[in-house]
């Protein structure tokens, strides 16, 4: 049985990942305060649920602390 998997690849890193990581790691080394608006903003995202999944998801993925 050969079911088509949906919606975001698990454990992978997509280009929104990749492109919020480099948001948050910027800010972090600048000094600034990292906050999920912050990196909503920085990265054109229209809904901080969004933002708040995808650093959830980085954070299982063991690239933020």
């Amino acid at each position: 049985m050969n079911r088509a998997i949906r919606g975001r690849p698990r454990g992978q890193m997509t280009t929104r990942r990749r492109q919020l990581l480099a948001a948050h790691q910027m800010l972090a080394a600048e000094g600034q305060p990292v906050s999920i608006s912050r990196l909503a903003r920085e990265c054109g995202l229209y809904d901080y649920r969004d933002a708040r999944r995808i650093v959830a998801d980085l954070r299982r993925m063991g690239r933020i602390g």
